[in-house]
């Protein structure tokens, strides 16, 4: 993703929420938040070659990061910080 600020730029966080029966993962995001996800999403697909995977890492600024938003939302979650998304292509991958 790009190497500026998302505070500036955009609102993007990935947030956990826990009760006694539900685990729950909220994204919320600017619509510039949601389409820099998009752009992740589609950039890690093209670059991943048939029979492999591949994977590639959103971060807040507090480690380190520019692609996530250090603040959360919503009172009752714990912010993450760090999120890998892997995508796998073909039915038998390369380790």
């Amino acid at each position: 993703m790009d190497n500026n600020s998302s505070s500036e730029k955009y609102m993007l966080t990935f947030e956990l929420h826990k009760s006694d029966e539900l685990q729950e993962l909220s994204i919320h995001g600017s619509a510039d938040g949601l389409v820099a996800l998009a752009n992740a999403l589609l950039h890690l697909v093209r670059n991943t070659k048939q029979g492999y995977f591949n994977h590639d890492h959103l971060m807040s600024d507090s480690w380190g990061g520019t692609e996530l938003t250090s603040e959360s939302q919503a009172a009752d979650s714990t912010l993450l910080h760090h999120v890998k998304i892997y995508c796998y292509k073909g039915e038998k991958f390369q380790w």
